[in-house]
């Protein structure tokens, strides 16, 4: 259950002062007048579910009314066609998440003097300066937009023991790290968290589903995978079982992401089933499945679901520094790692952890490909980055049930790795570096790349 982006609200300002470096009126109006006609129907084609509100900006009165009037918005666009007035600065300070395009020939001085000199000063602006302000490239930045509004207006369902449940909600100060993740996680992002008592959970939807309902659907998946060597069927059905209750539970919950405490509900009997199976189902309801209900890394799914259009995936990572390779491995993996639009990949069902772990799975992912692998330190404000060259994927009983090998710069990741960023990444297919580089500046982190040098 994907929340509507219908209601995305950015303020669109261009810059087009009548006289300037590309020239002066009526040649210069009329040529303004055609780029925004150009670039505002492209952007209404790209991008439907988003309200551009437009305003020409030529003089200090046209700067006032549009912070004015725009407040609310999620973020400022801003089309520099014309310079060097200094119309630029007042909408930069004011430290609204601000994507700047300038068109080169009218718009570079205006560019060159305000925008390294904004981020130095902290303020949220990423941009470009190009001849061509119709390119594709350049105007997918508002990607950037939907992914802090998608943030902002997510609710994650983390099902979690009675006693984490009372604790998450008071913060206990000895646990600084364990319980006040969450409340950091919303305070820097915005994300709504709903804290659901994992009997309760349970009791009104697990228990409510009975196995007959559920096998329908546990025959299906062993139908459709490529292989089945999970010999205690009776897991697999209680996995079905699972997925049909989290599905009623965020829909109830009006949650667009799901996060189960499966390892800890496990092992202390309070959940008999692992939710694996049922995370892969959940992407075809839109739902976005979180594992071990870790809520930096539900951020990044978060966040990258609508930055990317792409799943992340929750993995840890081992390394191998002989070889110069990093293994991301879990027991959950979606079958659609380019998106909705690409091919499923094949699955096994599969035991894990030398058969201690039942119901896994394991996904054929393709190889050859970058990976970006993303990780969040709220506290701190801290992204990390890194990305690897995918070389094969391991099938074997022993850890996790997914092993992709990557190659990548090991010996940086291990000096780089700050610890309280934890085990966990968050793994999305292609390269997106400086995508998320880019909403770290708008959303005002900073950004660890781990697979460079230091120093």
């Amino acid at each position: 259950m994907e929340k509507s982006l219908s209601k995305i609200k950015v303020g669109t300002a261009f810059i087009v002062p009548p006289l300037g470096a590309i020239g002066g009126p009526p040649a210069s109006e009329e040529w303004f007048s055609k780029i925004k006609n150009a670039v505002m129907e492209k952007l209404k084609t790209m991008y439907p579910e988003v309200e551009f509100t437009v305003y020409d900006i030529k003089e200090s009165e046209d700067v006032k009314e549009f912070l004015d009037k725009e407040a609310r918005s999620i973020g400022y666009l801003v089309f520099v066609l014309n310079c060097i007035t200094g119309l630029t600065k007042p909408i930069l300070y004011s430290y609204k998440p601000t994507i700047m395009i300038a068109e080169a020939y009218g718009g570079s001085g205006e560019y060159l003097l305000e925008y390294s000199e904004a981020r130095r000063a902290g303020v949220p602006v990423v941009g470009e300066v190009v001849r061509n302000v119709l390119d594709k490239k350049v105007l997918e930045k508002v990607k950037l937009f939907k992914a802090i509004y998608g943030l902002k207006n997510s609710r994650i369902l983390f099902i979690v023991s009675p006693s984490e449940k009372y604790l998450l909600k008071l913060e206990y100060p000895l646990s600084i790290d364990i319980y006040s993740a969450i409340k950091s996680v919303e305070a820097v992002t915005g994300v709504t968290p709903v804290i659901l008592d994992a009997k309760e959970f349970v009791e009104k939807y697990y228990e409510t589903i009975s196995k007959d309902e559920a096998k329908p659907l546990a025959d299906k998946w062993i139908r459709e995978a490529e292989k089945n060597v999970e010999t205690d069927i009776d897991e697999i059905v209680k996995s079905a079982k699972l997925y049909l209750a989290l599905k009623k539970a965020a829909m109830e919950n009006k949650a667009n992401a799901v996060a189960v405490d499966c390892i800890v509900l496990r092992n202390i009997d309070i959940l008999d089933a692992w939710p694996c199976l049922g995370y892969m189902e959940l992407w075809n309801d839109n739902i976005m499945p979180v594992c071990e209900a870790d809520p930096y890394s539900a951020a990044i799914i978060i966040a990258g679901r609508y930055l990317t259009d792409r799943p992340g995936f929750i993995v840890d990572v081992a390394l191998d520094s002989l070889r110069n390779e990093a293994i991301y491995y879990h027991c959950y993996a979606p079958l659609k790692p380019h998106g909705d639009r690409g091919t499923a990949c094949p699955y096994i069902i599969t035991p894990a952890h030398l058969g201690v772990k039942k119901a896994s799975i394991h996904v054929k992912l393709p190889v050859g490909e970058t990976v970006t692998a993303v990780g969040f330190l709220p506290d701190e404000r801290i992204l990390t980055i890194h990305t690897a060259e995918i070389v094969d994927v391991e099938f074997s009983n022993y850890a996790c049930s997914v092993k992709l090998i990557g190659k990548t710069n090991v010996k940086s990741i291990i000096e780089n790795w700050i610890r309280r960023t934890g085990w966990h990444r968050v793994l999305f297919y292609g390269d997106w570096r400086e995508e998320f580089k880019e909403l770290a500046t708008l959303l005002k982190l900073d950004v660890l790349e781990e697979d460079r040098e230091m120093f």
